[in-house]
């Protein structure tokens, strides 16, 4: 039986924790409660699917990527999740509307 790949370990930035807070309670402010939660929980899942199949998303037209590690986003409504990926590990770094200015977004990392 062929084995399963080793998932790549997953950290999660402080920024993206508390730019995620920020959408959350922004949300939950102007949408009501269940309409952040279901965005809350969508955002999860991404991260999931991150995890599981890192490469699927295409590298960040925003932040050029090097050998040793790539940038890539994944979209979920109207946000990109930035996530670098090395050879060990996933990191997810922001959240970010797309309206924000891609000189902006070229600036994370």
């Amino acid at each position: 039986m062929p084995k399963e790949p080793a998932k790549l370990k997953l950290t999660v930035t402080e920024n993206f924790l508390n730019e995620l807070e920020t959408v959350v309670m922004f949300g939950s402010t102007v949408f009501g409660d269940k309409v952040s939660e279901r965005f809350y929980k969508g955002i999860m899942s991404r991260i999931e699917s991150i995890q599981s199949f890192p490469n699927a998303n295409p590298k960040s037209r925003f932040i050029p990527s090097s050998e040793r590690k790539i940038y890539r986003n994944v979209i979920y409504g109207n946000y990109y999740i930035i996530y670098s990926v090395t050879k060990t590990t996933i990191r997810i770094i922001s959240l970010i509307h797309q309206a924000t200015c891609p000189k902006t977004i070229g600036k994370i990392k």
